[in-house]
């Protein structure tokens, strides 16, 4: 069974692939680091990765299941998952230009990658997270969103791409 948890965000960002590289440069700042799979830019307003963290005993194999992160972009684009979310925009959320999804499953969830995706969007474009489950109420919930990245800025590390992905 699959989570999703999402992330809506002002961004002004033109395209979801710069958005997603802005994301990921953020996510790297702090020396940890990442293996991916690319799956694309489906088109201007949608990039799509598969994340997860290396194993500290293997760097050729992530240490727990990778996770889908998914950035679209555009007011029109995301506008209905907006309204969706928030018909009476009580969240504040309408106007949004940037939906963040993270789709987790498999039986080893890499929930400190989530943490910090969560803290990522956070810094750069102020997220308000929702999921299924707990609408709006998962931001005070179980999971609360971590403290934002630091502003210390460390060598960034590369992002690693699995075999058989386009580099």
């Amino acid at each position: 069974m699959a989570y999703q948890l999402s992330f809506f965000c002002r961004s002004g960002e033109e395209s979801a692939d710069e958005a997603l590289d802005r994301l990921l440069d953020r996510l790297l700042e702090d020396g940890t680091g990442l293996m991916g799979e690319w799956r694309g830019p489906y088109e201007e307003e949608v990039a799509v990765f598969r994340l997860g963290t290396p194993s500290q005993d293997c760097d050729d194999r992530p240490a727990t299941d990778l996770l889908t992160l998914e950035v679209h972009v555009g007011v029109a684009a995301i506008a209905e998952y907006v309204i969706a979310a928030s018909p009476h925009d009580e969240q504040g959320i309408w106007g949004c230009d940037l939906l963040a999804t993270v789709t987790l499953s498999g039986e080893r969830p890499d929930w400190a990658l989530v943490d910090r995706i969560w803290a990522a969007l956070s810094s750069l474009w102020k997220a308000v997270p929702w999921d299924e489950a707990s609408g709006f109420a998962v931001a005070g919930g179980g999971r609360e969103a971590p403290a934002p990245v630091s502003s210390q800025v460390r060598p960034p590390t590369h992002l690693q791409v699995l075999p058989g992905d386009p580099a």
